[in-house]
């Protein structure tokens, strides 16, 4: 049997990857400063009968010191690829490295996967005990690849697949499991990659992981978590355009707080680090705002119009949280959940053509509440409990709860 290995979180990852990260940090904050020296010296160039010779020098000693350092850290990464052997990779160290790598790449994962840095976390699917598969193959779950209904959880921007779990208490997918009969896996991921890209990369997996699952598949339900919604629906768009099966598998798609009209906060600080190109002595610090991952970029607006424009699964549930407690309560209408707005969670129905789109609003509710929040996921069950053709009943207010009831529907 073809066992789950558990997953890349070793000390070692982390001693070579810190050394080569250490390395092009060490070489960009040279530059920086070069072309800072440089704007200010060019200032009084007209002038100063000595800027030619004084720029000659300078550059000859900026690049002397990248030079020495590029050569320092090579001898350092050497040394540090000699603990292979003596560190192993697959060494489990505990979810706390695990989530400081993860915001790692939602921050610049993508300049960690340019640069080959073990840092990078690849792609996999991962059980529930937080060990991935082998090759994207399904038969090491044991009595779960017998199940004929699979449910995939994404987790969001700078999260991983354990941050879907809130304590001891059981995750979405171990309940679904529980209550319907699911197999489920969690998707663990590179959040600062490029959405499109990591939506290609889920297709094809997906592709693969229903061609090999034991059982014949019936029904695959999605669950994604903020950016997590957005790559399913990139996942579910390169699918289509590649030709492939899983699409038509795909039944339920469910996005918790997903900004499919992108996120207030990447547009303000866009805006900003924009403002640096103002002045010439501002410009050179732009390239540090700039260094801020792809997938970040992304959620500036969200999924591009063409993928808005892509038909959904279905059916569609689509999950929004407000600080407010109302519809009407401003602080709801400044702040939403933290980060993304009601609006932009409740992306037009027309975005999900030929769906069954329903949506509820949770007031008084964080962003990061929705991946556990036990409401959420009575939420979810209710929703999908008619659709599996299960006994469910819908509920306005969650008992013994004011602060945090559903909102209005989408029809």
């Amino acid at each position: 049997m073809n066992r789950p290995r558990h997953t890349t979180t070793g000390y070692g990852v982390w001693l070579r990857g810190g050394v080569a990260a250490a390395a092009d940090v060490y070489v960009g904050t040279v530059d920086l400063v070069e072309n800072v020296h440089r704007t200010i010296a060019d200032t009084g160039a007209a002038v100063n009968p000595v800027a030619w010779p004084e720029r000659a020098i300078s550059g000859i000693a900026y690049a002397g010191v990248r030079g020495i350092g590029r050569a320092s850290f090579a001898t350092a990464r050497g040394l540090a690829g000699l603990t292979r052997g003596v560190m192993p990779d697959d060494t489990d160290t505990g979810g706390a490295l695990l989530a400081l790598r993860s915001a790692l790449n939602g921050a610049v994962g993508d300049h960690l996967a340019a640069r080959g840095n073990e840092l990078a976390l690849p792609m996999a699917f991962v059980d529930a005990t937080g060990r991935t598969l082998a090759n994207d193959d399904p038969r090491g779950l044991g009595e779960m690849a017998n199940r004929r209904r699979l449910v995939l959880l994404v987790h969001g921007l700078g999260m991983n697949d354990r941050q879907w779990r809130h304590g001891a208490n059981p995750d979405f997918g171990e309940r679904l499991a529980a209550d319907h009969g699911y197999a489920a896996l969690r998707l663990r991921y590179n959040s600062g990659r490029d959405i499109a890209r990591n939506g290609a990369e889920l297709a094809a997996r997906l592709e693969r992981l229903v061609a090999v699952w034991p059982a014949p598949l019936e029904r695959l339900t999605a669950v994604g978590h903020s950016m997590g919604g957005l790559v399913l629906r990139a996942a579910l768009e390169a699918g289509r355009a590649a030709g492939h099966r899983w699409p038509d598998l795909l039944a339920d798609l469910i996005c918790l707080g997903s900004p499919h009209r992108g996120a207030p906060l990447e547009r303000l600080g866009e805006s900003l680090n924009r403002g640096l190109t103002w002045s010439r002595y501002t410009r050179a610090f732009h390239a540090i705002g700039d260094v801020r991952s792809a997938g970040v970029k992304n959620l500036r607006h969200g999924l591009p119009p063409a993928s808005r424009s892509q038909a959904g699964p279905p059916g569609c549930f689509l999950v929004a949280a407000s600080l407010g407690r109302s519809d009407e309560d401003p602080v709801g209408r400044v702040l939403g959940d933290l980060l993304v707005p009601v609006d932009s969670a409740f992306d037009h129905p027309r975005a999900l053509r030929k769906a069954d789109v329903e949506g509820c609003v949770f007031y008084g509710m964080t962003h990061f509440a929705l991946i556990h929040h036990a409401d959420v996921y009575v939420a979810i069950r209710e929703w999908l409990a008619p659709r599996l053709g299960e006994p469910g009943r819908r509920r306005t207010n969650p008992p013994g709860n004011d602060n945090v009831r559903y909102g209005k529907t989408l029809r």
